[in-house]
């Protein structure tokens, strides 16, 4: 679990999130929506498949953050999913592609490495 700092305007919120390498994109919690000024009306709805045959709507909105103990600050498309069971998941397209991941399971560990571009 990592925590980000999720950016949209004059708004900033914490976001406790899993890093998911079966995740394409960023999914966050519909709730933080509201908190963020969101209006999911003006937002381009999406179909979300998850495991097996189940599917849910997303809501995709442009948004910024930021990863605690990294500087830079990553635009992306945020889908915004109702009933999310966790606040956020961080995919392939945000934080493979940008990092390197090791994860230590028998010391329950993991490191993130800002890969270099």
């Amino acid at each position: 679990m990592v925590t980000i700092d999720i950016l949209n305007g004059e708004k900033l919120l914490n976001c406790f999130s899993l890093i998911d390498s079966g995740t394409d994109s960023t999914l966050i919690n519909a709730d933080y929506m509201d908190l963020l000024g969101i209006d999911s009306s003006k937002c381009k709805k999406v179909i979300i498949g998850g495991v097996g045959e189940s599917k849910s709507f997303g809501f995709i909105e442009k948004i910024k953050f930021k990863i605690e103990g990294f500087e830079q600050i990553f635009q992306t498309d945020a889908i915004f999913v109702k009933n999310l069971v966790t606040s956020g998941l961080l995919g392939q397209k945000d934080i493979f592609e940008n990092f390197k991941i090791r994860f230590e399971k028998k010391h329950r560990k993991f490191y993130l490495q800002r890969e270099k571009k």
